[in-house]
């Protein structure tokens, strides 16, 4: 299976999923699965066989494959004079409905507000205990 291009689905094989996602280890060792004997089954046949909800095990892989949460750290870049308005354009249309945008900066970044509330995202923002703002975008809010 080209794991590269596809969706994550019940139909991959433990083996498939470790390795295109190597990360998910950790969330198979809380299920007591094991690359060794049970990474030809799939998903589906180990969720079976161990009498676990399918449906939880590929949101918690799900969870560390594609988080809920990107978090871009735009100080540095300000820091050494560059503009980081590229890269959350392109941070953001890579931010699927669902997800969040995080943007980390030393000042509230009030034009940013209308020019991502035209690609169809919504804002709060938060000013941190140190001064920095944390301004969160949901696409569809």
């Amino acid at each position: 299976m080209d794991t590269t291009r596809t969706s994550l689905t019940a139909d991959w094989t433990v083996n498939e999923v470790v390795a295109a996602y190597p990360s998910t280890l950790r969330v198979l060792g809380r299920y007591g699965i094991d690359a060794c004997c049970g990474g030809l089954k799939s998903l589906r046949a180990v969720a079976a066989a161990h009498n676990f909800s399918l449906d939880q095990l590929l949101a918690d892989l799900g969870s560390v494959i594609a988080p809920e949460e990107t978090i871009l750290d735009v100080r540095p870049d300000l820091a050494a004079g560059h503009d980081p308005l590229g890269k959350i354009i392109a941070a953001a249309e890579g931010t699927a409905e669902g997800r969040r945008l995080v943007i980390v900066v030393r000042f509230e970044p009030v034009p940013l507000y209308s020019v991502l509330a035209e690609r169809g995202f919504a804002h709060q923002s938060e000013r941190t205990s140190n001064g920095d703002w944390r301004v969160t975008f949901s696409r569809g809010a």
